[in-house]
């Protein structure tokens, strides 16, 4: 009998003070605690994005916007070439907005056959047309 209340408190002892495990998928270890934090000052939104379809057109995309509504953003996308001393500005697109509202970007140029990426630029601006901040985002490489 007693070999029978010990194995009943050694189940319950088990059962009740198992700590559980949870894991998510795809998560390494990388040492980084998955704290949110703002990038930027002035800057709400700043992506750069670039695709290449088959027949080498590329689109180059930018978002850019600002938290505080008195305060305007200029946003620039430039389509760079990787040459052998770095990178060439082959094409360059703009635009503005004002507020919070997103200056967007999406433009198409035909390229040739080389390395590619885009630089989206945003610059704040406050009321008075003081510069605030100006940042910039990289795509990804593409090789065309």
């Amino acid at each position: 009998m007693r070999k029978m209340i010990c194995m009943g408190i050694l189940i319950l002892m088990t059962v009740f003070c198992s700590v559980p495990a949870l894991a998510t998928e795809g998560a390494g270890c990388t040492g980084k605690q998955n704290v949110i934090t703002p990038q930027f000052t002035y800057i709400s939104l700043l992506n750069a994005g670039l695709s290449i379809n088959s027949s080498g057109k590329a689109t180059s995309i930018g978002h850019a916007s600002a938290y505080d509504r008195s305060h305007t953003t200029r946003l620039t996308v430039q389509l760079e070439k990787s040459t052998g001393n770095g990178w060439s500005t082959i094409k360059s697109w703009s635009a503005s907005s004002t507020g919070q509202s997103v200056a967007g970007i999406e433009e198409a140029y035909y390229v040739v056959h080389g390395t590619y990426r885009v630089c989206a630029t945003a610059k704040v601006y406050n009321a008075a047309g003081n510069l605030l901040e100006s940042k910039s985002a990289y795509s990804d490489v593409k090789i065309y």
